[in-house]
């Protein structure tokens, strides 16, 4: 099953069903979250799940919740934030990037003891993907603060990701102009501090894309793996939502892939 559309994947996120709900800060309704919690008892694999949504307040959480649930069942402790976004009260820079800060630091203090660090993945999708590969950052001249919120995950997954704000933004479709308005909010800021090809990166990383893309050129992931060397993963066919819809080709190829990881292959 290839290329899936965004009503399929509402249409499965819409019968998920979390264990529990969390805020993780208290500045805005959107510093909120969902938690799936696998069969047994824990430490777990998990993972936190970024989700895309072109940066807008225009998408939430709920078109991810169908594959964090698909997680559950693979016995991962899922953490699904929310956070503010563009067309709301503080998204943008820096409130979306402090947000996925803090949303990380939450689920390692309050859940730390459930996670089993050598089978913990930081993973995202499209928006998401640009916002966990900035999170995975280590990059000489950040404040101290910044440096103690890189978390050491064992691995980082970025499917379509969008890697290059500036190249992304001069496009004309509605989630290039959302990259434009991102980098509008952060005047002053160089683009370099949001785009996660110009760092360093802390854990490794794992870039799926695909080569007919609609929303996201394949670009975006080839020219980020060539300057930073991470595995890249092409999953042929796939449309851009295919990665989070666990019955679609790639979706499977994600699920058994992070699968893999926790068995040591």
């Amino acid at each position: 099953m290839n290329q899936i559309d965004f009503i399929q994947l509402l249409s499965l996120s819409s019968l998920a069903a979390h264990d529990a709900s969390a805020v993780y800060s208290a500045e805005s309704p959107s510093q909120c979250g969902q938690i799936w919690r696998p069969a047994g008892d824990g430490p777990y694999p998990a993972v936190m799940f970024l989700h895309g949504g072109c940066w807008s307040s225009a998408f939430d959480l709920t078109h991810a919740r169908g594959f964090c649930q698909a997680l559950a069942e693979c016995g991962f402790l899922v953490w699904l934030p929310e956070y503010r976004r563009l067309g709301e009260p503080g998204g943008g820079w820096p409130g979306t990037f402090v947000d996925v800060t803090e949303a990380a630091q939450w689920f390692w203090t309050t859940w730390g003891v459930q996670i089993d660090q050598d089978r913990s993945f930081l993973v995202g999708h499209s928006a998401g993907a640009h916002l966990a590969l900035w999170l995975n950052r280590r990059q000489q001249g950040l404040d101290q603060c910044a440096q103690d919120s890189v978390v050491p995950w064992r691995q980082v997954l970025a499917f379509a990701p969008i890697t290059d704000l500036e190249g992304y933004g001069q496009g004309s479709n509605s989630c290039q102009v959302m990259a434009s308005a991102l980098l509008t909010s952060a005047q002053g800021i160089s683009a370099e501090t949001l785009s996660p090809r110009h760092l360093l990166m802390a854990a490794g990383v794992t870039v799926f894309y695909s080569p007919v893309d609609a929303l996201v050129p394949a670009e975006q992931s080839l020219v980020f793996a060539a300057a930073s060397g991470c595995e890249l993963v092409e999953a042929h066919e796939a449309g851009h939502f295919d990665f989070i819809y666990p019955q679609s080709t790639a979706g499977r190829q994600v699920l058994n892939y992070l699968k893999g990881l926790c068995n040591g292959r």
